[in-house]
């Protein structure tokens, strides 16, 4: 027996017929699915179609499509015109309003039926090579966007000047150009880049100059979605693939607890009375023992940056980073739990998987790395702090990472140990 069907039967063959003329080639069961009805029924509406002078054609084990021509009147959508309804489309669905997007689709399929073929399958490639993330700082974004979807769509390779946005070096790329995503207002190209041979993600508003060739570029096997997962899976150093992340601190962060070396500075010391603050972030249960915390610690910090955690934690009040140590079961040789966030106004809301502290609330002493992140800087202040002779408390210690931090080859790093 057939499945119940919740819309009659000419208002389905209608849409089918829309529907078929918006994807090149579509399954049964996507058909299915879409109506809620059985794959035999499908069949049936199919020879129905057929029966009535509609020109299906089936690919055995592949699905059905229209044959070329058949088409409603063309609409003269150029391809960045059909690649900004795309993009809109991705940033659409982040909205709150469930009609709005339910709406929207339902829209954008009547557009996608009068698309030519060959744009209907740039159109395809393009709605898996976009995502839409959230951006903190609301920084200005560039003109570029349009001519590299063009170019993600046409397999072209791109030229560009690129300035690095920790240290403003410039420098020249050869890339392929594969995806892009957003940060809400900023958004994120993914590109092989021929210069470096590996994978690098750049910033559209570093871009300062953009040269697209006619030069095409043998197509990729890629997935976004699976890049994204490699990123979170690795952690990144200056050198990965995802320079990004070093825009946004990771050279930083990664090496903090995996370097170690003398220490170049002496300590900066000084007691104060911290009160009490909320931090939410990821977080992990590790130990120093057998260098467990070496592991852990920079993948903590990978993922952080390779998710964009920070864009994800509400009432958030600053865009500095916390690194805690708390739930200490004895001194630092002992297991502990480190997190990793931002400060935030309060613990009303902490997001799944995600944790909340709260921190001071006490007398801490302050100590202050300064030079070179890359040569252990930080570690060899902790390296001083743990062989003190310090009466800590053990209940949460931190450090901050913040503006002075931002250059890893001369960076300041404070860390706050709460004592008796």
């Amino acid at each position: 027996m057939d499945t119940h069907e919740d819309v009659p039967r000419i208002a389905r063959l209608s849409a089918t017929l829309t529907f078929l003329q918006s994807k090149r080639l579509i399954t049964a069961s996507e058909l299915a699915e879409k109506f809620c009805v059985s794959v035999r029924t499908v069949y049936r509406d199919i020879r129905t179609l057929e029966q009535a002078g509609i020109p299906i054609c089936t690919e055995e084990g592949k699905g059905y499509s229209l044959v070329e021509g058949f088409t409603l009147p063309p609409v003269a959508f150029t391809e960045a015109e059909a690649n900004a309804l795309i993009t809109a489309e991705h940033i659409i669905r982040k909205n709150k309003d469930a009609s709005l997007i339910s709406n929207y689709q339902t829209a954008l399929t009547k557009i996608k039926a009068a698309m030519r073929y060959s744009m209907k399958d740039s159109v395809d490639l393009l709605t898996n090579r976009i995502v839409v993330r959230q951006n903190p700082h609301h920084d200005t974004t560039s003109n570029y966007l349009s001519p590299l979807q063009a170019a993600i769509t046409g397999y072209k390779v791109v030229a560009i000047t690129y300035q690095s946005l920790h240290d403003n070096v410039i420098s020249e790329h050869t890339i392929e150009p594969l995806a892009v995503y957003t940060t809400q207002e900023n958004w994120i190209l993914i590109a092989w880049c021929r210069t470096r041979h590996d994978y690098r993600s750049f910033r559209l508003d570093k871009i300062l100059r953009l040269a697209i060739s006619e030069e095409r570029y043998a197509p990729r096997t890629f997935n976004l979605q699976e890049y994204f997962e490699e990123c979170r899976k690795k952690s990144c150093t200056p050198d990965t693939q995802l320079s990004v992340n070093k825009d946004n601190f990771a050279s930083i962060n990664s090496l903090m607890h995996t370097l170690s070396g003398e220490t170049f500075m002496a300590p900066s010391t000084e007691t104060q009375t911290v009160q009490p603050f909320f931090i939410v972030g990821i977080a992990v249960r590790t130990t120093n023992e057998q260098g467990q915390a070496t592991r852990d610690i920079p993948a903590l910090w990978g993922r952080f940056f390779a998710e964009n955690i920070a864009a994800t934690i509400p009432n958030t009040l600053d865009q500095s980073v916390f690194c805690v140590y708390t739930d200490y079961e004895g001194d630092h040789t002992k297991p502990y739990t480190t997190v990793l966030g931002l400060k935030v106004s309060n613990l009303d809301i902490v997001p799944a998987g995600m944790k909340g502290v709260i921190c001071g609330g006490g007398k801490h002493q302050k100590f202050t790395a300064k030079g070179s992140l890359n040569q252990g800087v930080v570690f060899g202040e902790w390296t001083k702090i743990w062989n003190s002779n310090l009466p800590r408390t053990f209940t949460a210690d931190f450090e901050v990472y913040g503006e002075k931090a931002a250059n890893p080859d001369d960076a300041e790093v404070d860390i706050f140990i709460a004592v008796k």
